[in-house]
Order: C-alpha cells, then structure tokens, then sequence
C-alpha cells in the first residue's frame, strides 16, 4: 500500500478513538487537527486563568497518539478528585498549561509535551486564539460558549467564532495539504467538529486537497445538537460547511445495536442509516459493524481498532482507483454506487 498520511479533525472523545485505532500502525502518518473551543471543566478554567487555547481534547489525542505501553501517558490522565484549586483538573492539562505559559506558544507547548510522551504523529491545535464558539438557535436564541452551545436544548441553525475566522495554527494547513486521507471524526458535530471548518484557511485548504474524504459518522445522536438526525442529516450539515462534493465516503455503525445491550440516556436514540440518502448527497456510504462492547459507564463509543481499519481499507481501495470491492456495490437509478455489503473488520 505504501507509505499514508492521514489526517484526522476534530475533538472531543471521537477524535482520539480514531486517532488511537490508526497510531502505531507501520506505513502510516498521523496528524489531528483539534478544536479549541472547549470553555467547561479543567480547559475552560485554564483557558480563562491564561488566556490560552482549551487543552483537554489536544491532550486526550497526545495520549491517543502515544506509545500504549507509556506509563506517563496512563498518568497524564490523572484527574484530582480533591485538593482545592486543583480538583478537577487532569495532570496533563496543567503540564500542557505550564508549558505554553514558559513558551507563549500552543505549537511549542505541545512539540515538548510529544516528546515527553514519545507520540508518534502530530496534535496540532486549530488555532492558536482561545476563541468563543456561539450559535443562534431556530427559535432566535443566541449562545455564547460551547458548553451552553450544547445544554441550550434547542435546533442549532448556525454556529460561528468569537473572534471571526482566527488564523490557523503553524502546520495545519500544511497537514492539510499533504494528506493522503482526511478523515472527519466523530464527536460532538457542532462543538467539536464543525468548530475545525471556521478557522481561517481549514475549509479552502480541505476542498482543494487532494486527498480521500472520509466522514464518520456518530453511533448515536446528541441532545441539543443532533436531536433526530439520520446519517444523512449529519452529512448534509458537514456539506453545509465544506461544499456538496468534498465527502468521497460516509461511515455509519450498521446495523444498530439492540437497545437492550446499552442505556441510552433520555432523547438519546441510535443514529438511523439511510443509504439511499447519503448516496443522494453524493458520497459512498459504508456499513459496518464498528460498536464497541457496553461500557460500565453507559456511554456508546466506536472501536478504535475496527474503525481504523477501516479506514485503512478505503484508504487502500482509493490508492487502487476504485472506493472499495466491485462486488460491494450495488447500482440505484439516479444515485451513485453504493457499499451495502459489510466490509470485513478484524
């Protein structure tokens, strides 16, 4: 296959699921482009104390990104559970924070923080700015902050930053240009994905890249961002912002698991595929079964091995001139190809 420079965007828990499926893998180089938005828990309280970027996802892609067996790395995600000022925070996040306060810079606090934890790849902050996310509701609400953006408990209909289009970090839109794969990552849609798009450059740079699209869709929908979306829904709002064309593939967890197995909270229901519809968008959407086992605290994630194999495989298809297997399509009138066959993940 040959030597791959992937290139994921995003935050929150489901950039570094990805990011943690795809590290450590021969042939491959890792770049994570990540929002900055954040303004609750530790990254929030930083932010306002230094002014500085949040730091909480950027350090759960360092971990990510790290050598598995790296005991510091288990300890960056210690978080203090009592100690006045410090309950709350994770040791990472103040190492991180330290770090950009002896260097003024988010680029050189993060290089040295990689180096103390041998990652293998590149956490490249969006931008260097600690911008405001704010969006205006379709009942005419406006938000300031991520944190409300998500507990407003209404329909999004836009979301943009405070300062308007900030620049981007040093090397990320080189990451951008060189990519052989951009893969959008799961996670929040509007606070942790859609964010990545407002920062000056991201956008044009991801529509002229030559690169392999890939969009992967969340397993189940968010409250107060993605009430009732279908994969399609999720597709059409990433269109919003990059253009009908830009997405080659749409990944979406099929078939969905029996509710039973999981507690999903209230307002909380498994993302609906519709094929028909995203191919109808344009893009080739790909099924499989990508959910990982129940978790004792509830909560519903991809499995990073499968999920990056996955990608590895379309990666390796589109190298071929062809998105994935002849015998995996199926041909419907006025729509493109489409994967209805399960690709087998190991």
């Amino acid at each position: 296959m040959g030597h791959l420079r992937i290139v994921g965007i995003g935050g929150g828990t489901g950039l570094p699921a990805l990011l943690a499926g795809l590290a450590n893998r021969p042939g491959i180089s890792l770049s994570a482009i990540v929002s900055v938005a954040d303004n609750g828990g530790s990254s929030g309280r930083l932010r306002d104390g230094f002014g500085m970027p949040a730091v909480g996802d950027l350090r759960n892609c360092l971990v990510a990104l790290s050598h598995r067996e790296s005991a510091l790395a288990d300890l960056f995600q210690h978080r203090f559970s009592a100690g006045g000022c410090l309950e709350g925070h994770s040791l990472g996040n103040l190492i991180v924070a330290a770090l950009y306060q002896r260097t003024g810079s988010m680029a050189q606090a993060l290089e040295m923080t990689s180096q103390m934890l041998r990652v293998e790849g590149n956490a490249l902050a969006a931008t260097e700015v600690a911008p405001t996310l704010c969006a205006v509701l379709r009942d005419g609400r406006i938000i300031r902050g991520e944190s409300q953006v998500s507990e407003a408990g209404g329909a999004i209909e836009r979301i943009w930053l405070e300062p308007e289009s900030p620049p981007a970090s040093r090397g990320v839109l080189e990451a951008i240009q060189s990519a052989d794969v951009i893969a959008f990552a799961p996670g929040s849609l509007y606070t942790s994905l859609l964010p990545n798009f407002l920062v000056d450059g991201v956008t044009d740079a991801i529509r002229e890249s030559d690169a392999t699209r890939i969009m992967i869709c969340n397993i189940a929908t968010q409250v107060g961002e993605t009430d009732g979306f279908s994969a399609a829904e999720h597709l059409r709002t990433v269109r919003a912002h990059l253009g009908d064309t830009v997405i080659h593939h749409c990944i979406v967890n099929s078939p969905p698991p029996r509710s039973a197995e999981f507690s999903l909270a209230p307002g909380v229901q498994f993302v609906r595929y519709d094929p028909r519809s995203i191919a109808a968008l344009g893009a080739i959407p790909v099924a499989a079964k990508l959910l990982a086992p129940p978790r004792a605290d509830g909560k519903i994630r991809h499995d990073s091995e499968k999920l990056g194999s996955l990608v590895v495989r379309i990666a390796a298809s589109s190298r071929e001139a062809a998105a994935l297997r002849p015998e995996s399509f199926a041909s419907f009138t006025g729509a493109p190809a489409m994967c209805l066959a399960q690709p087998a993940v190991a």
